[in-house]
Formats: structure tokens, sequence, C-alpha cells
């Protein structure tokens, strides 16, 4: 029986790297990523997405492979025939909202390895093709996840992601997840000014733990840093937050913490995409396995780390347990001993023995 689920996009992602590395035709998506980071320490775990009819089927077979229910994901009648480009810069940035037809000639393949004027040649040829609303943002655009595609054999979950999706249906179900009395984690991901638009306070009201990332802090708390951000949400009546800071790991505040560091394990990263959403799947098996937020986020942290080291989810579904609790333990070490030490009991079922 599902625990826990996550709903959002399911797309598939073309990567190019920050060394120019290609990733080609990879299954992706805020719900499948963040699926995947809850799967790596939970083995009940579903996901509830909108596909049009040319998704590819041996995608979906093979997420299910690794055990995740995808019952959750529904299929419309109609057709994506571009894909996602992610291109990615030395200095972290990251070049988006970028398409292209999946028979496109001329593309690179898998495997190859751009040159920064080949990146650059790529990224002007992307963005002068000419719009088709054939992608799949403008097919999420028109196809939000709703609450009725959550199976109803799924009532008995624990707790649900609701990663970004339509503001006004992340926060129908949200509000509704959250009476039922799940716990109920949420990426603001683009739609932060539109939740803002909409009531922050009262969005706020109806999740347990709000995840956004730092870019997307600075506009619901502007002219803020990350600590002074977590304060004016906590003040707009958040119970728990954690800002996600990349690299630099991520920073927690509840009722009873202000602003908490926790560091990023450091490992070497390949693709970045999805970590964020990796991050906040460990999170919620962290919040369901413990009810701890400082154990949450020490789960969402190893959780991303593995997503960063290769292209698509499958590398982090393809993480044994044991592997997990390693890195968790090594994890561990690098945190203040006071915080360890309170980790640690809390911890002791998760770490290898």
């Amino acid at each position: 029986m599902v625990q826990v689920f996550t709903a959002g996009g399911i797309i598939i992602d073309n990567v190019v790297a920050a060394d120019g590395r290609v990733g080609r035709d990879a299954m992706g998506g805020n719900a499948v990523h963040s699926a995947a980071g809850a799967r790596l320490w939970l083995d009940e775990v579903g996901v509830v997405g909108r596909i049009p009819s040319t998704y590819p089927p041996e995608l979906l077979r093979r997420l299910a492979s690794h055990g995740v229910d995808t019952s959750g994901v529904v299929t419309v009648d109609e057709e994506v025939r571009e894909a996602e480009w992610f291109l990615y810069r030395a200095d972290g940035g990251r070049a988006d909202h970028l398409h292209a037809s999946f028979d496109a000639p001329g593309l690179p393949a898998a495997g190859d390895r751009l040159s920064p004027e080949e990146c650059r040649a790529l990224e002007a040829r992307l963005r002068a093709a000419p719009v088709t609303w054939s992608d799949f943002a403008s097919f999420r655009r028109r196809n939000p996840v709703r609450i009725d595609d959550i199976p109803r054999h799924w009532s008995s979950a624990k707790g649900a992601h609701l990663a970004a999706n339509r503001p006004a249906s992340q926060r129908a179900m949200a509000e509704t997840l959250f009476s039922r009395g799940y716990f109920v984690t949420a990426d603001p991901g683009p739609n932060a000014q539109a939740i803002v638009e909409g009531g922050l306070a009262s969005f706020l009201a109806a999740v347990t733990a709000f995840l956004p990332s730092e870019k997307e802090l600075a506009v619901l708390a502007p002219g803020l840093d990350p600590a002074a951000g977590l304060a004016f949400l906590r003040r707009q009546g958040a119970g728990t937050v954690v800002v996600k800071l990349g690299a630099d790991g991520a920073m927690l505040s509840t009722r009873d913490i202000d602003a908490l560091a926790l560091p990023a394990f450091r490992t070497a990263a390949v693709d970045p995409t999805g970590a964020g959403d990796a991050f906040c799947g460990g999170f919620l098996a962290g919040l369901v396995l413990t009810g701890d937020p400082r154990a949450a986020v020490c789960l969402g942290t190893v959780s991303a780390s593995f997503a960063v080291e290769d292209f698509g989810p499958f590398h982090l579904l393809g993480v044994t347990r044991d592997a997990a609790a390693e890195r968790l333990s090594s994890l561990l070490g690098t945190l203040e001993p006071d915080l360890r030490s309170h980790l640690l009991p809390i911890l002791n079922r998760i770490l290898p023995k």
C-alpha cells in the first residue's frame, strides 16, 4: 500500500551538463524526481501526473519496475511532439524553457561532449525555434494535476509532496489533503509569485512544510537573505520551511528553530536536474519515518546527492538502501556534535548496523 505519493509533472528531458556532456530522452519531471527521492527511503511510493498519449510507455514501465506505483498517472488524448532541453553553464546557471521536436535533425546525441561554442550555438538554435505549443510545459498548463487523479486505493497514504503545478490546482490539492490529515509538502517552483498573489498565508496554512529554492524565496520574501526570508514566511503562518540552497545545503525553520543551516553532501555532480525535487521527496519520506524535520532534511540531502550523479532519475532509483544509509551516516559525521547527538537516536533504524 502506498505510504507517500508525489504529484506534478512527468516529462522528457534532454540535458547538456556544465562540462558539455549530453544526456538525451530521459524520463523527467518534478513528480518523477521527487518520487525517486522518496523511494530511496520507502518501499511504498506512488506518483500522480498527466501524460500525453505520445508518452513512451517503456519509461512508465521502467519507473514501475523500480517500485514506484504509477496507477496515479493519467493519459490525456493529446500529443506532445517536443521535449525539454536544459543547458547548464559553468557558473551554475541554466538555460531552460527550451524545446525541440523529438525527431529534429542535427541535435547532439547522448554521450556527446559539446564545446562552449557548440553549447552557445545549440542554445541559439533552440531559442530561435518557432513556438508550436506542442511541448510539455504547454501540455501541463492545459492539463493540471487534480485531486481526483489520486487513486482511491491510496486513501491510507500518510504523506504527499505537491510539486509545482497550476497554482489553483496545487492549492486545492494542498487544502484537501491537509484536511485529511496527510503530511503535505509543497514546492512553489515557478509559481511563487502566483502563490503570493493568491494569498500566501492561506497557502502556508494548508501545508505541513514549504520547500522553496533560494531563487523562489527571493520572490516570496524579496530583499531578504535566507534566514530573514524564512522568518518572514514563519510570520505568515508557515509551520516548517526549508530553503534549498543547492551546493550550500539547506536552511530549516520551524516553530522551535529559527534558522538552522545544514550542509550538502559533497559528490561529483553530473546533472543537477531534479536534485531539488529529489530533496523534496526524501524530506517527505523523512517526515513520515521520523516526524523530525531536521532528520527529514538529512534524508532529503542524501536523496539529492545521489540524484545529481547521473542523467535522469534511474541512477537514484537504483541506489540500494544500504548505500543510502551509509551516505546518511557520513553526512551525520559532518554535523555539529549537538545536532548529531539529537539525530542519531532518531535515525538509528535507518543507519547501517
